[in-house]
């Protein structure tokens, strides 16, 4: 989940799913000698640029076969996009999305091609990534590298002034420490917890979850879980900083997407959990921060893992063939290691790690292996076609537990009960 998707998702268009019987369509076919086979691909997180550079090695490295990237829209729009496009049969071949629940959609309208043992590398992921792209026993997607997981920033000069020598690896002790961060005469808190409207809320809550042991839904995915003691024990943990007033109660978020960066790049909080792909090339001269794991709960570590993946459409025999050609090129370690440099984001897969491209970003970019060893104790939203409108419900309740109108205990048991409503509802 990078900074392109941390905005609002359409809840509406979520169940905006095309109908149709499931088709199980094979790969099959290879390029001709004396012609290139063409095909086009969507994403809703590459630029221009980094279109073109994939292309090119594509192109070069699968002689016969040409590739044709388009932006085609950001992430709360992509989903629209493509169901749009799978009702007129105007698909293209791949589509890269941010949403990994979206692939149950895609596979409703019987024109996704599952990805079951066709490409080898699915086997090298990290075990949380590979677990996620599993629905119903099929591969729907593929994985892709440059994912975004979160942990902790803190301000060290801050610390230092606080007398604090290392920063908090717990939720129990972020709390003390934030006590001893918060200045009230120059408005600075310890710790920033999202508020208001924004999908980052209910995405950053649920490390805190899944650190106090909790779960979202049960294995079957029939049922919310997350209103369980131990939901409301991770709600309750965000609930009393902002009571204890070392946390600000006013959100920081700006057009509905989460901006605790704002806030702790102006010292207006001197911790904030946020992902690799925060930019702090705007912090004035001077200003040092460190990174240190996601704080753990009273089950252990966790974090939050948002993932890209690629799926392939049912388009031509030929065009599907230099489709499942791209998804394996994108899975190399190379070419991972490329797609995750481009915006520091992590490598799915051990493999990447050592690739100079992700060498070099280790070596300037603070933190960084930081992000890169978390991932072990990480966790991935469900591949559930109604996440997307469950996780909307969760923020909204989440954020009213913040503001103080509902308990968290109320404000979980009402987001549970209107997620078994929609579970049962398109079981």
């Amino acid at each position: 989940m990078g900074r392109k998707a941390r905005n609002k998702l359409g809840a509406t268009a979520l169940s905006a799913v095309v109908a149709g019987s499931l088709v199980g369509v094979g790969v099959s076919g290879t390029a001709s000698a004396s012609s290139t086979v063409s095909f086009s691909y969507w994403t809703s997180g590459w630029g221009t640029s980094e279109i073109t550079a994939i292309d090119n090695a594509f192109d070069a490295a699968n002689p016969g076969y040409k590739a044709t990237g388009t932006f085609i829209a950001k992430s709360d729009e992509f989903l629209p996009k493509v169901t749009a496009a799978l009702k007129t049969n105007t698909q293209p071949t791949v589509v890269i999305d941010q949403q990994p629940y979206d692939l149950p959609f895609f596979q409703e309208s019987g024109k996704l091609i599952p990805l079951t043992g066709q490409v080898p590398a699915t086997n090298s992921l990290y075990s949380v990534i590979k677990k996620s792209l599993f629905y119903k026993g099929q591969q729907l997607g593929m994985a892709l590298s440059g994912f975004g997981d979160i942990a902790l920033y803190y301000n060290k000069a801050d610390f230092a002034a606080a007398g604090i020598t290392a920063p908090p690896t717990t939720w129990a002790q972020l709390a003390v420490d934030a006590a001893k961060l918060t200045v009230p005469s120059a408005k600075r808190w310890g710790f920033y917890v999202p508020m208001g409207d924004a999908e980052w809320i209910s995405y950053d809550w649920e490390p805190v979850l899944w650190g106090d042991g909790g779960t979202l839904l049960n294995p079957a995915g029939t049922k919310a879980t997350f209103d369980s003691p131990a939901g409301v024990k991770a709600l309750s943990t965000w609930v009393n900083l902002i009571n204890d007033k070392v946390a600000p109660a006013a959100s920081f978020a700006a057009n509905g997407s989460y901006d605790g960066g704002n806030a702790f790049e102006s010292n207006a909080v001197a911790m904030v959990t946020d992902g690799i792909w925060v930019d702090f090339a705007t912090v004035p001269k001077g200003f040092s921060y460190g990174v240190a794991p996601f704080p753990a709960g009273s089950a252990g570590p966790s974090t939050n893992i948002g993932l890209a993946v690629a799926a392939l459409f049912k388009t031509t025999t030929t065009e599907d063939a230099a489709g499942l050609a791209f998804i394996k090129f994108l899975s190399t370690p190379g070419e991972g290691a490329y797609i995750a440099s481009q915006d520091y984001g992590e490598p799915d897969s051990p493999a990447q790690v050592s690739q100079p491209a992700l060498k070099a970003i280790a070596a300037k970019a603070p933190g960084y292996n930081v992000f890169t060893n978390i991932v072990h104790s990480g966790g991935v939203r469900p591949i559930s076609p109604e996440w997307g409108a469950i996780s909307a419900d969760l923020y909204t309740e989440i954020s009213d537990a913040l503001s103080g109108s509902v308990t968290p205990s109320q404000a979980l048991t009402t987001a549970a009960q209107e997620a078994d409503a929609l579970l049962a509802k398109n079981s």
